[in-house]
């Protein structure tokens, strides 16, 4: 009887009908076979896929967040970088755009007219006047209410005929003599900031006058703006030594007196202004200096032009 209790356990055990599970009885020790229904077996593993289906899903949706997570932690460190570059490249664009500066001069005023001729012009020009001459011996008076414009102090240059100008420096005089050169400078433009030089092309190679002319315009507040007579100037070097800007001419823009040639020589001043962030040019009271500085109006806007006190 056992023998065909067993066989056909055997059998509907290998046919997938039944499984096997160890009970032991508590009275006789004795190992017996309970036999469960197939549908019991199929419940079990149903319940065993679905845990496992659930873990699966678990484990997606975990991977699934970590992934989101990290996705968005990426954009989020992009979005910095990009923000960081962006306002790096607005920063680089601010001053790329910033509009480079041009101050205009004209020098050797000594006459309204000529004073006029210049406020007359549609921008921004500093005029340089002379000090007090036999052209005119009240020329500090055109400085009466003007709030930019500069003084044309006569320096020694290389030609007699121009060093015949009244009360130009010599390098040949006293550091006394032009600390009150200076002083009487005051006196008569009481307002004055900038000073440049007319003519002067050997009184500014001369490092010693040169730094006690540069030394007392100091003393009374005012900037030497060097008009660049010659290439052996020793101001560039003086103002380093005093810790001070170094204001200089780039080129004087009518040397040829043609309109077409000075307006050449304003646009060549504007490229200069753009390379360097400024610049400073300087003409004269010509005809056809303000025929050409009207011509350029239009070049000019590339630019911001300034007085001397702005730049």
């Amino acid at each position: 009887m056992k023998l065909i209790l067993i066989t056909l356990l055997t059998i509907n055990i290998f046919a997938g009908n039944y499984e096997i599970v160890d009970i032991f009885d508590s009275g006789n020790n004795r190992a017996k076979v309970a036999i469960k229904s197939k549908k019991v077996y199929k419940k079990r593993v149903k319940k065993l896929a679905v845990k496992r289906k659930k873990v699966t899903i678990n484990r997606k949706k975990s991977a699934t967040k970590h992934r989101k997570h990290k996705a968005i932690k990426d954009k989020k460190i992009i979005k910095k970088g990009a923000l960081k570059s962006i306002n790096h490249n607005s920063s680089k664009e601010i001053i790329s755009k910033k509009r480079a500066k041009l101050t205009i001069i004209i020098d050797d005023i000594s006459h309204k007219y000529q004073l006029n001729q210049i406020r007359a012009l549609p921008f921004k020009v500093t005029p340089s006047i002379f000090p007090p001459s036999k052209m005119n011996e009240n020329s500090q008076k055109l400085a009466i209410g003007l709030k930019h414009y500069m003084v044309h102090l006569p320096l020694q240059s290389g030609s007699r005929a121009m060093n015949r100008f009244e009360n130009t420096l010599f390098v040949s005089d006293s550091s006394k003599k032009i600390a009150n050169r200076v002083a009487e400078i005051k006196r008569l433009f009481p307002t004055v900031k900038f000073i440049n030089n007319h003519t002067g092309s050997t009184f500014s190679k001369n490092y010693n006058k040169s730094k006690i002319l540069y030394k007392e315009l100091m003393k009374r507040g005012i900037t030497f703006v060097d008009s660049r007579t010659t290439q052996n100037s020793k101001f560039k070097k003086i103002s380093k030594e005093f810790n001070r800007r170094y204001y200089h001419n780039s080129h004087f823009i009518d040397n040829r007196l043609n309109v077409n040639s000075i307006l050449k020589e304003i646009k060549r001043g504007i490229s200069i202004a753009k390379q360097n962030g400024s610049a400073i040019i300087i003409g004269h009271p010509h005809p056809q200096t303000f025929k050409a500085l009207k011509l350029a109006k239009k070049y000019l806007k590339q630019v911001s032009v300034v007085y001397i006190d702005e730049l």
